[in-house]
């Protein structure tokens, strides 16, 4: 198998965790994870508990993020996948079900603990919550923009003392009036 970037070079194995074998390109870094190899490892790990909180970290730098790749294994072109969730990079996924992972994005992905769950990062719920995050921040910065960042940042504060608040509807029809 032959790296999808630079100068096409034999990809080495290397272990990327306990269980889960992997090959890596010499010249670039990045990692190529056929699918079998990862439903093994997967298998191999205790129940997830929690899919939905993660600790955002540095997102690596994006060198090859515009670079059309090949799967090691087909040749053929593969999809991209916004990560999302505080993790501004994409990975790469075959239609063998293989990973290609770019430089650094092992890293980041372990350091978030996402990297237990890259099989849904490539599920609709996934991508669509990533494109409601999208919405949700375009919408709050399009509101900064317009009433200005300390009025913003007050609102935002009431708006979080009113969520559970028992008397949050007179506190609205106050505003209105």
């Amino acid at each position: 198998m032959r790296s999808p970037l630079e100068n096409h070079l034999p990809l080495e194995p290397v272990t990327l965790a306990k269980g889960l074998k992997a090959y890596r390109c010499p010249e670039t870094g990045g990692h190529w994870i056929p699918a079998e190899n990862y439903w093994l490892w997967q298998r191999s790990l205790p129940p997830a508990t929690d899919h939905g909180h993660h600790e955002t970290h540095a997102n690596p730098t994006g060198e090859f993020d515009d670079t059309v790749k090949f799967c090691p294994e087909t040749g053929t072109i593969m999809s991209r996948y916004k990560v999302g969730h505080g993790l501004d990079f994409r990975i790469e996924r075959s239609i063998t079900g293989g990973i290609w992972l770019d430089p650094g994005e092992w890293e980041a992905l372990t350091a978030g603990n996402f990297h237990q769950e890259l099989h849904l990062i490539f599920t609709t719920p996934w991508q669509n919550s990533i494109r409601e995050e999208s919405r949700s921040q375009s919408y709050e910065s399009m509101l900064q923009s317009r009433l200005g960042e300390e009025l913003f940042q007050r609102l935002t504060t009431l708006r979080e003392d009113l969520t559970e608040h028992p008397a949050k509807a007179v506190a609205i029809a106050y505003l209105q009036g």
